[in-house]
């Protein structure tokens, strides 16, 4: 009879576990779901320089530094 009761017993345990995983999952998801996307991401940002004579010169280095790179 011992086993029964502990086989119960583990049943038990694992349903309270699972139900106890899907309440925590339930709240993560809602969490996030109300989450907001910032305004500014790193797609939007990547690759934008100002247009003045630093990003200038900065891009004609690059430049320089690839052509040299690349010939080495």
């Amino acid at each position: 009879m011992r086993m029964m009761s502990t086989a119960s017993e583990s049943t038990e345990s694992v349903t309270h576990r699972v139900a106890e995983l899907e309440r925590q999952f339930a709240e993560l998801q809602s969490d996030v779901l109300r989450l907001k996307p910032t305004g500014k991401d790193w797609r939007r940002t990547v690759g934008m320089m100002a247009d003045d004579e630093y990003s200038r010169s900065a891009a004609e280095l690059g430049r320089a530094w690839r052509k040299q790179a690349n010939n080495e």
